[in-house]
């Protein structure tokens, strides 16, 4: 049985963040990301050449996990939890927040560059654990063909056709990149009970029974129920999407910004905090 597209909507205006790049949203937990909750927020980031010293300034995350899939360029991400990687183009990083710590992105100077950031709710039994880090290089994902040779799939997490990804994950999740040549088709499977998100990067994707093309920097999200998506990518351009789908996290949030708790207190005493330097400092650059 197909999913059924609940919506689609389109990324908003462009707006900078720090002097690193101009970032766009695809939803957060205001919105949609309640009921994709644990997928709460998306967005895509690109720049065409970022100044030397570019940087998003120093940024406070608790209670959720940070992913970021650098599709293009080079990008350097260090936290006051003490990890400091340089990310190259294909590779992940799966930032787990925590009990809170501040967290700054850097692009290589004088190159594009272009990523998708995702952010991953955690339990409520984990939201206070120790931040954590997984770096995973791009030839470390798994790069499979969809059936029929149609088009292409990165497991970054989750399982496709009995493979599972390198992310380790605190609740079971599918996280692929995928490639569908143009004017190919096919079916996806997908976990019945778990809604679906598809992030299109390029080209013009038809997805099941829906009657409208999902474009360019469009976000289609799919009901929990059903087993798969059909996708038809239409025109002359591959398409590019990301899909996110994760077990369902039936727990409220109250959050602001990168701080994502379950009640108003339990934000309030974050906030708090932060404000007393509960969450470190970055250190000095080199």
């Amino acid at each position: 049985m197909k999913k059924v597209v609940v919506g689609v909507s389109r990324a908003l205006s462009p707006h900078p963040v720090g002097n690193a790049f101009e970032e766009q949203l695809f939803f957060t937990y205001d919105g949609m990301g309640r009921q994709t909750n644990a997928a709460i927020r998306a967005t895509h980031a690109a720049c065409a050449s970022a100044p030397a010293g570019a940087s998003t300034g120093a940024q406070a995350f608790c209670g959720l996990e940070c992913v970021t899939l650098l599709l293009q360029g080079g990008l350097r991400v260090r936290d006051s939890a003490g990890h400091d990687h340089t990310l190259a183009a294909g590779d992940v990083l799966w930032n787990g927040a925590g009990r809170g710590l501040l967290r700054e992105e850097r692009p290589s100077p004088g190159a594009p560059l272009e990523q998708v950031s995702l952010w991953i709710n955690l339990p409520a039994q984990y939201k206070l654990t120790e931040p954590h880090c997984q770096l995973i290089r791009s030839a470390s994902i798994p790069a499979l063909s969809l059936p029929g040779e149609t088009g292409s799939l990165r497991l970054i997490a989750g399982e496709w056709q009995g493979q599972l990804g390198p992310a380790e994950t605190v609740q079971s999740l599918q996280l692929w990149d995928l490639t569908l040549k143009a004017g190919q088709k096919t079916d996806l499977p997908l976990q019945n009970g778990w809604y679906a998100v598809l992030l299109t990067l390029t080209g013009t994707l038809r997805i099941s029974h829906w009657l409208h093309p999902v474009g360019p920097l469009q976000t289609a999200m799919l009901d929990a129920f059903g087993d798969e998506a059909g996708l038809h990518a239409e025109g002359d351009e591959d398409v590019r999407a990301i899909l996110v789908s994760a077990q369902p996290l039936n727990e409220a949030i109250s959050g602001q910004d990168g701080l994502v708790m379950n009640t108003p207190e339990q934000l309030a005493h974050m906030q708090q905090a932060l404000a007393q330097g509960a969450f470190g400092a970055l250190p000095a650059l080199d």
